[in-house]
């Protein structure tokens, strides 16, 4: 059930998932809006079950907005990951933790629980293996694309969360934003394959320049991005920085980057 949220644009719309038959589990009730809100209750009210839990895939606000909404007319218990319950204290309650290898569990089978940190350091996939569909959060996207926010956006770990799921052959993938994706394997490829042609972008774009921002280096790397949206893009330049950095390819002094 798709549910308007302030998420980035060209996404209007944060994925509700219901998991289960008649003991519900709602994965991301994520809508801060009242009209929003008061259509997923009318939906799960007209539903011939109850709700058993909120699962959330991580802590960002276009996924968690509607959750005291639900909690407070369901009575039901906020599940999450370690991480994301500590990044929400204070202004949301997590009631339970789920970590990976554990099983969150419906009336129609269980959801193997993976750790799949890169876009938040808490972020939680559901992998139904018997039937190949995987709830995968913020990992990939139907419409729009995955930013990397540094220091909760980690390059390195989103490469290996993505490679992580590609091993457990997926087939369909059921992201926060658009449509579900068939041929699981061939988008977690693409989405690798991309984030590899940046870090080349990057390089050779410095390799030019010489000593930079990472501002310096989004006009070049996405001409043609509006200007509004440069801050945006100026954090994903930051993240392949950092990973250069980590390989021993680059340096930051005083917030300028040279390749070493």
């Amino acid at each position: 059930m798709p549910l308007r949220t302030p998420t980035l644009p060209p996404a209007t719309h944060t994925n509700c998932y219901l998991l289960g038959k008649t003991r519900l589990t709602v994965v991301e009730p994520a809508s801060p809006w009242k009209e929003e809100q008061q259509a997923l209750v009318e939906a799960l009210d007209a539903w011939d079950g109850s709700v058993e839990r909120i699962f959330l895939t991580h802590h960002h606000v276009d996924h968690v907005g509607g959750v005291d909404a639900l909690r407070a007319h369901f009575d039901c218990p906020v599940v999450a990951h370690p991480r994301t319950r500590l990044l929400l204290e204070g202004m949301i309650q997590v009631d339970e933790v789920l970590d990976e290898g554990e099983t969150l569990t419906t009336d129609q089978g269980g959801w193997d629980v993976l750790h799949t940190p890169g876009h938040a350091t808490g972020h939680l996939c559901l992998a139904n293996r018997r039937t190949g569909d995987f709830v995968v959060g913020d990992m990939v996207a139907g419409e729009g694309t995955i930013v990397l926010d540094p220091p909760e956006g980690h390059l390195q770990d989103y490469l290996d969360s993505l490679q992580r799921l590609r091993d457990e052959r997926p087939g369909t993938l059921h992201p926060a934003h658009g449509e579900a994706i068939p041929g699981a394997d061939a988008k977690l490829l693409e989405y690798i394959e991309h984030r590899h042609m940046r870090s080349d972008q990057v390089r050779e774009s410095m390799s030019r320049l010489g000593a930079v921002t990472p501002l310096d280096l989004v006009p070049g790397i996405y001409p043609d991005l509006p200007r509004g949206f440069h801050p945006v893009a100026e954090r994903q330049v930051l993240c392949h920085l950092q990973w250069l950095e980590g390989r021993g390819e680059a340096r930051n002094i005083d917030g300028t980057w040279e390749l070493v």
